[in-house]
């Protein structure tokens, strides 16, 4: 499902979802690692670093996810590729000394995750005995590290192209801007609606007052869509936010919930845009942001998760949507975590 193909959009590229249960699946992942690192201009050391990635990472879910897991991956323009490794079981006892490649397995040597790691820019690793492991490889073309990134997402098409969009954007004021865009339906038709609206939202990326017109008028013709922005504010601690439609979203503090007010409607649907008012909410230091479209359940259980928000967004990302997706429809989750989090 999904596709590593994309085009120039103000969208973040999808992933392509590779279900991992023979060797053939982990050679369709190195050659998708390869394709993506040459789309980007990598040369051969770099696309030898994806590959070994791909492999090692597939290699270790065909040998010990049970049942089995899948690959994501996706390209991270202008020069990384994003690699993601899911199960749903049975989890890493030791995961300090399967990083270290001292936890020989019956089934291999036991280094696989210390090569991926070895390879990699950026790597992460989530794992919980009995609930699975995502492990997150970001491969830099360059072969430089990859500095903590503090915004990720997964988004999975239910086909070659998704329905499903994200962007993030900076604004001025230090400001920073995320929309989440779902298009009627699924495939090319609930793509194209998806991008125009994203591409209105990259205009003007912390113009809520103004967005719900501005895209009602581009979608009209399309399929439609619906769509949650929100520009966060640190020197303000607060959030706004406009949200048209069943994009969820979720401000989280300390253990604390605050959901995001969702207005009725689409846009590119009727010649007025939907009635929606813009909404504050606070976004304190340590505030993490979720968005999701309605391809997961409305309802997430943060509180299973202890510690998941420690991690990489796009590792949490794929946690959520392991566990929420509906199989039946394009998926997305965006986590966001204030920029300063966790400074003095």
């Amino acid at each position: 499902m999904g596709s590593v193909s994309h085009r120039t959009t103000s969208r973040d590229a999808p992933h392509r979802q590779i279900v991992v249960t023979d060797d053939t699946a982990v050679g369709e992942a190195r050659r998708s690692a390869n394709r993506l690192v040459s789309e980007l201009g990598g040369n051969e050391l770099a696309v030898t670093r994806a590959e070994l990635v791909a492999t090692e990472l597939g290699t270790n879910l065909l040998r010990h996810g049970e049942p089995g897991g899948w690959i994501l991956l996706r390209p991270v323009p202008p020069g990384q590729v994003e690699i993601l490794a899911v199960d749903r079981g049975p989890g890493i006892r030791d995961p300090e000394a399967a990083l270290a490649g001292r936890s020989p397995a019956p089934k291999g040597l036991g280094c696989g995750l210390r090569s991926a790691a070895r390879a990699s820019g950026l790597f992460d690793l989530w794992t919980r005995v009995g609930q699975g492991t995502v492990v997150l490889s970001v491969v830099d073309l360059g072969g430089s590290p990859v500095e903590p990134r503090t915004c990720g997402g997964v988004c999975v098409g239910l086909s070659e192209v998704s329905g499903d969009g994200w962007s993030v954007r900076g604004a001025d004021g230090g400001r920073e801007a995320i929309a989440v865009v779902d298009g009627v339906g699924h495939g090319p038709a609930a793509s194209a609606a998806a991008d125009v609206v994203l591409d209105v939202f990259a205009e003007d990326p912390a113009g809520l007052t103004s967005f719900a017109g501005r895209a009602n008028e581009v979608a009209r013709g399309t399929r439609g869509a619906v769509a949650t922005v929100c520009v966060l504010d640190p020197a303000l601690d607060t959030m706004s936010a406009l949200a048209i439609g069943n994009v969820n979203g979720r401000v989280l503090v300390a253990g604390t919930e605050k959901g995001v007010v969702t207005f009725s409607g689409s846009l590119g649907l009727g010649a007025r845009p939907p009635s929606a008012r813009v909404q504050q909410y606070p976004w304190p230091r340590d505030a993490t942001l979720v968005l999701w479209s309605d391809g997961l359940r409305s309802r997430l259980e943060f509180d299973r998760y202890p510690g998941l928000f420690d991690h990489d967004p796009a590792v949490a990302a794929a946690v959520l949507h392991r566990d929420y997706a509906r199989g039946t429809d394009d998926a997305t989750v965006v986590v966001v975590h204030r920029r300063d989090r966790g400074h003095d």
